[in-house]
């Protein structure tokens, strides 16, 4: 069972998500720091963001701009 988290995109006390979503210490942050809710919606979005700028998942550049756009979404900053 997921353990109750308060989320720092939407601010409410809520759900978190059961097992880490992304590897590396982004996830664990992920993890703690933000509602399945939220999680939910990213992952939405995030299809839309791939499509829109033509993101390539094979490519590292391409990575890291779309987990700095996820960091942004989720409001979550750097050093987290």
């Amino acid at each position: 069972m997921a353990k109750t988290v308060v989320c720092a995109k939407c601010e409410s006390e809520k759900e978190g998500l059961e097992a880490v979503p992304v590897g590396g210490a982004i996830g664990a942050t992920i993890l703690e720091s933000v509602c399945s809710d939220c999680w939910g919606e990213w992952r939405e979005t995030s299809m839309r963001l791939i499509n829109h700028y033509g993101i390539n998942l094979g490519d590292p550049g391409h990575r890291a701009q779309l987990r700095e756009l996820m960091r942004e979404f989720l409001n979550l900053s750097e050093e987290e």
